[in-house]
């Protein structure tokens, strides 16, 4: 059995990552845990460099100016890292996209995201979000619900 003592940067990327999300949540992308080059990829795009990826950050945050996170379960090995995270928030912002501006609804969402980060040197060098476009369009009033 490997303890978690034997395994430091298993810990630091877990606290890390725990960290950047509430930060992130309360708008603080000053300190983001990213390498320049890194790279994210979402249902939303794809991003590439440090500079895209906050950009990216920054959209979601002028939505839901008030959006809160938690992070709800982790599972580490080296240098990767899943968490689960669950971000709510009303949405009084208009959200932004390639395509088009989204006008706020004033509508509570809670969305539930899986995100896999890979971590190089203590700072996350590539990430793959998931989570549920469509049911986020629903939740706004944007889309038919589901039956």
């Amino acid at each position: 059995m490997t303890l978690l003592q034997e395994r430091p940067g298993v810990v630091a990327n877990s606290a890390t990552f725990k960290n950047w999300v509430i930060a992130m949540a309360k708008g603080d992308l000053d300190h983001a845990p990213y390498a320049e080059d890194a790279e994210l990829s979402d249902p939303t795009g794809r991003y590439k460099g440090k500079a895209q990826i906050l950009a990216s950050f920054k959209t979601w945050k002028t939505a839901f100016p008030q959006a809160n996170a938690q992070v709800t379960n982790q599972v580490s090995e080296g240098d990767q890292l899943v968490t689960e995270v669950v971000y709510r928030g009303t949405h009084s912002g208009p959200l932004t996209s390639p395509m088009t501006t989204i006008a706020p609804t004033g509508k509570p969402i809670e969305l539930h995201v899986a995100i896999v980060s890979s971590f190089r040197n203590g700072l996350i060098q590539r990430e793959r979000a998931y989570f549920d476009l469509a049911g986020l369009m629903q939740q706004l009033g944007l889309a038919p619900s589901k039956p």
